[in-house]
């Protein structure tokens, strides 16, 4: 596959040019970074400039338009963060009311805090098992789009962060049944356009979403940064680099760039059969685990994604942490119910070999698994998310907060559905679902404030 931006940037290596531009390492070291320093350039001539590509830089997102099959798809070196941002900024603009999955990244919190966006919030069906987030109902979607019809957009995240998958087809078409676009945070799901056939079509860009994001960097060989913004809806696509160039640094780093062209030089030619790989060796991983008493998400998910929901054979966060570092595995995740491990490709055979004789170690469970967590509670929204994440805040205790309104979000176990929000009203429901996963203190605005 052809790597115009490597390419071009090696070209320039080897002009041997006085650096006489940013940064100030000039291609220069004697450190474990000798390498990778001379790659490290600015916009120079023949490299191109990101935010106005029209060079290596176009090629390599042609190139990734026509590997996930979208209209456009617009590289990042500012991760998805940079990617939700832009995604909402083109589909609401400011001001607007969207319909928002309660389980959404602090990216995209922030991101309705800076558009002044005002959140319908739609909770997930507890229907992926006990110790995990489910998934979106399309009938909730029609339900808040029915009792929103100013909502300029439905906002989800599929997979979530313990790959649960929710039906985005049939969201999609209840999307377009009211007239808004469907944007899906896609960041745990970059490889999904690779998976084995008999998974089908999982991808955003393949159910159905006018704009979706990948992060690279997650599940694909990118550096930490390395993301995708993917327009399968022409109209998004004029204004799309001048949002995203609003939003992200006007000194993109070249070799997350040029990492991300290494992505999609895997994904020409690798990933199908990496994939295939880590599916069948998750697979074998899952039933030792379900042998063991382990919870794992019910339903669609993702394959190569192993979530371990150790609650459910009565084991706590520091005993699978110890218990898996023990096998010399180091996870994904480790939360207060359950943990996760990611695999692609470049896992070794001896990496799931040491995974399988950690789950075969293990006694059966005989113990009996502590209750689940209850329903959240559902909050007055009592001041808009923009006017709380920019008001006065100062701490308070949990067990004083009842009656107060947050300033940011509370998330105890986190990637999981924060229990408070910006511009809520702590409840007295909210504050011993708090205390009872170890939060102490809030954020809350002050009272000078309103």
């Amino acid at each position: 596959m052809k790597t115009p931006l490597h390419d071009a940037v090696r070209d320039y290596i080897e002009k041997d040019m006085s650096r006489f531009h940013m940064p100030g390492h000039k291609g220069a070291g004697t450190d474990e970074f000798a390498a990778l320093l001379p790659w490290d350039i600015t916009e120079v001539e023949g490299a191109d400039s990101l935010y106005h590509a029209e060079g290596p830089l176009l090629a390599l997102e042609e190139q990734f338009a026509r590997l996930y099959g979208t209209r456009r798809t617009l590289l990042c070196a500012g991760g998805a963060t940079l990617c939700i941002q832009t995604m909402l900024a083109l589909a609401c603009g400011t001001g607007a009311a969207v319909v928002m999955g309660r389980n959404l990244h602090r990216a995209a919190i922030n991101a309705a805090a800076l558009l002044d966006l005002t959140p319908v919030w739609v909770y997930p069906e507890r229907d992926a098992g006990a110790w995990f987030t489910g998934r979106y109902s399309p009938a909730a979607v029609a339900a808040a789009l029915d009792g929103h019809p100013e909502a300029k957009a439905v906002y989800l995240t599929s997979p979530d962060y313990f790959g649960v998958l929710s039906d985005l087809s049939a969201i999609a078409e209840v999307c377009r049944a009211h007239g808004v676009p469907l944007l899906v945070d896609n960041a745990h799901g970059a490889h999904l356009k690779f998976l084995p056939e008999r998974y089908g079509k999982p991808h955003p860009a393949d159910c159905g979403a006018a704009l979706c994001c990948d992060s690279l960097h997650k599940t694909m060989p990118a550096m930490t940064g390395g993301a995708l913004l993917h327009i399968c809806d022409e109209r998004y696509a004029p204004d799309a680099k001048r949002l995203m160039s609003m939003f992200g640094s006007t000194s993109p780093s070249y070799p997350i760039l040029l990492s991300c062209e290494r992505a999609a030089a895997y994904a020409g030619e690798g990933a199908a059969e990496g994939f295939e790989r880590v599916s069948r060796a998750f697979d074998r991983a899952r039933l030792l685990a379900l042998q063991k008493g382990f919870a794992l998400p019910q339903g669609a998910a993702d394959p190569a994604k192993l979530s371990l929901g150790f609650a459910a054979r009565d084991m706590n966060a520091a005993e699978f942490g110890a218990w898996l570092r023990g096998f010399s595995i180091e996870p994904e995740y480790i939360g207060g119910a359950a943990g996760v491990l990611m695999a692609t490709g470049f896992n070794r055979a001896e990496d799931f070999t040491r995974l399988e004789t950690a789950l075969g170690a293990l006694p059966p469970s005989g113990a009996s698994a502590p209750a689940p967590p209850p329903p959240l509670p559902r909050l007055e929204q009592a001041l808009s998310v923009r006017e709380a994440a920019f008001s006065t805040q100062e701490r308070c205790l949990v067990e004083n907060a009842a009656g107060r309104v947050a300033a940011g979000e509370v998330s105890p176990c986190p990637p999981g559905i924060p229990i408070v929000m910006p511009g809520e009203r702590i409840d007295g429901a909210a504050v011993e679902t708090l205390r009872g996963c170890g939060v102490t203190e809030v954020s809350v605005v002050s009272r000078g404030n309103f």
